[in-house]
């Protein structure tokens, strides 16, 4: 499925830009958005608050965040926004490294939430930590290959050859991904075992942390291809750096698979219910805002993602597949841990208990989930 497939049936052109200000927030009886170029860590900077948050002290959370890429622009929207406040929380957001850290800072108890990956709510529960998903942000592994250009060229590389080609043409080749254990680790390797290749023997992951570290390696050459979101993919191919090998939704399993999701101790949960709804909630109006209201939403993206051309977030800021109403489903997370199992880090029995490491509980009713599929 190409990208213009996937913006055209999913979005029909809602992100053009207006070149106006930014539109009244009426679907969350808001007034207004942050200031521009605020930082993620520290209080929100914004002017908005509802008379419900202002008349009462905000509650402080922390909430990690696996990494600084627009595939999280919702805790970007919410915190700047006001969202986050309207649901009476002060939030501190931290970005880090790679999902897999975030889930270790949630699990060491230096941060309440997690803006990670679903796949760490798996592997934690695996090892008998017990998080729990409480909103989703995307139903499908929208994490797209890009193929450094000149060794495209070298190896006379086809983006437009059938999946099965290029993946064999990548043998012997290096590609970063963010982390060991990270989703970028195991949907790499996901990939190539549906043409038999293993890491190490086959090809070789190269760890390099943030997405930007691996455009900035993608960029130098010392690494053959990469692993990471459609902005970045995006900013690779057109500057030249890159071509597009193939995306997550080239594989079915990856298409319709828990991805991003806020996730909690299941015990926090249950001590703090109250809490727990309002960052749900946040992420469901933020996930909504984005999806309904691209005009505002917008706006507040390009602010704070300024390091990628407006234009590049305009289109493949659709790609992402925001949850409505941060709804998720079993289907998804069976198709997680599916990945899993093809990785040989679960078994199918472990697999099985998939279905109960998210809810729906801690959400406004009456949205639908929502894959990229479907």
């Amino acid at each position: 499925m190409s990208r213009d497939d996937i913006a055209t049936r999913q979005w029909s052109g809602l992100w053009k830009r207006t070149g106006a200000g930014v539109a009244a927030l009426a679907v969350l009886g808001l007034a207004g958005c942050g200031s521009a170029g605020a930082p993620k860590a520290g209080s929100p900077s914004t002017a908005v608050q509802s008379k419900a948050a202002s008349s009462k002290a905000l509650t402080p959370i922390t909430m990690v965040e696996a990494v600084d890429a627009p595939a999280y622009a919702p805790v970007t929207v919410a915190e700047q926004a006001g969202i986050f406040e309207k649901n009476g929380l002060k939030v501190n957001v931290v970005p880090l490294q790679a999902g897999s850290t975030a889930a270790a800072t949630l699990i060491g108890g230096s941060a309440q939430f997690d803006a990670g990956v679903a796949s760490d709510a798996l592997l934690a529960d695996s090892k008998g930590n017990h998080l729990i998903a409480i909103a989703a942000l995307t139903n499908a592994i929208e994490l797209d290959v890009e193929v450094n250009k000149s060794w495209a060229d070298a190896h006379h590389f086809d983006p437009k050859a059938p999946l099965a080609d290029r993946l064999k043409a990548l043998k012997g080749a290096k590609i970063g991904i963010t982390a060991p254990g990270s989703i970028t680790d195991l949907a790499t390797r996901y990939m190539f075992s549906t043409v038999g290749y293993q890491s190490g023997v086959d090809y070789h992951e190269v760890a390099l942390g943030s997405p930007s570290s691996n455009l900035a390696a993608l960029q130098a050459g010392t690494i053959e291809a990469t692993i990471f979101d459609p902005s970045f993919a995006e900013v690779a191919t057109s500057k030249g750096i890159g071509v597009l090998g193939w995306t997550g939704l080239d594989f079915p399993v990856l298409a319709h698979a828990a991805f991003g999701a806020v996730i909690t101790t299941e015990a926090y949960a249950q001590a703090h219910p109250d809490i727990t709804r309002a960052v749900a909630t946040s992420i469901a109006e933020a996930n909504d805002l984005i999806d309904q209201n691209p005009k505002v939403a917008m706006p507040i993206i390009e602010r704070y993602y300024h390091s990628i051309p407006a234009s590049i977030l305009e289109v493949s800021m659709p790609q992402y597949h925001f949850s409505p109403g941060g709804r998720t489903t079993a289907e998804d997370w069976s198709n997680m841990a599916a990945i899993f199992v093809q990785n040989h880090q679960l078994t199918p029995e472990e697999a099985k208990a998939a279905v109960h490491e998210f809810t729906n509980q801690y959400l406004p009713s009456g949205a639908t989930p929502s894959s990229a599929g479907g």
